[in-house]
Formats: C-alpha cells, sequence, structure tokens
C-alpha cells in the first residue's frame, strides 16, 4: 500500500474520524466510490460499537466497505452478499492471522465494562500505540483484495 493511502487513513483517524470511518472513508475515496453519506453510517462503531468493546471499528468499516465494493460489480443483490460474504471471511482470516483477534476487547486486551481500566489504558497510550495499526491494516488488506477487481 502507498504510503500516501496510510497517511491518509492515519490523518482521518487521528482527527475528527473513529476507527470505522476512517477505514471506510480511506478506502472508498481510493476506490473512486466515496459519498458523503459513508462517515454517519459509520458513527457509531468506533470502540467496538460505541465503546462496548465489540468488532473492531476499524474492522467493521472494512466489513462496510466490502460490501460498497461489491455493489459496484454485481447488478444483484444476492450476487453482492455471496461476494461480500466470501470476501468477509477472507478479510477475517486475514486480520486474525495478523492480529489474532477480530474485537476491541480481544485486540486491546481491557475489559470494555471496567471505566477505570479503559482511563488507564488511554492515559498509558495503548489505544493511540495499538489502533492505528488496525486501521492501517484494515485499510491494506480491503484494497489488496480489490486491486484486481
Amino acid at each position: 500500500m502507498h504510503k500516501e493511502i496510510e497517511k491518509k487513513a492515519l490523518e482521518y483517524f487521528t482527527g475528527d474520524y473513529n476507527c470505522s470511518q476512517s477505514v471506510l472513508r480511506t478506502i472508498l475515496e481510493e476506490k473512486g466510490v466515496y459519498f458523503d453519506q459513508a462517515p454517519f453510517v459509520t458513527a457509531s462503531f468506533g470502540g467496538g460499537i460505541i465503546g462496548r468493546g465489540e468488532i473492531c471499528g476499524a474492522v467493521s468499516g472494512a466489513i462496510m466497505a466490502l460490501g460498497v465494493l461489491n455493489g459496484q460489480l454485481f447488478d444483484n443483490i444476492t450476487d453482492v452478499k455471496d461476494a461480500t460474504r466470501g470476501d468477509v471471511i477472507n478479510f477475517y482470516k486475514l486480520f486474525q492471522e495478523k492480529f489474532r483477534h477480530s474485537t476491541c476487547y480481544g485486540l486491546i486486551g481491557i475489559d470494555p465494562n471496567d471505566p477505570d481500566a479503559k482511563q488507564k489504558a488511554s492515559d498509558a497510550g495503548i489505544y493511540s500505540e495499538n489502533c492505528p495499526n488496525f486501521v492501517v491494516e484494515a485499510v491494506k488488506i480491503v484494497l489488496e483484495m480489490h486491486k484486481e477487481k
């Protein structure tokens, strides 16, 4: 992946966008299918869906991007769903090979129900140190998967 794409994803992430928004926007812009409402769709997916530690926002943004990209390739919704299902299975495999998990809780190791632990992790820079890697890798995987499509 080009360094400019990584830089763009990280600029979004360190700016006003959460992890999910950063991944979705970067991918859609790079593939020429960005739409203005995209950041609104992913607004609540940061931090594992509103900070609950569930599916990583970078993962959810990537999954949404795969659906949009496949929607550009197929006219039939059944074909889009089938293609996206296969892509998501592949995405999970690649992401988990790299990081072993796909939830914020698994990736960061912080109990999402413990506000003190979350604050300590934030103060210690756990999120700012690790989450950018998840954002960049999610973008890389999707763009690599769809580079020939």
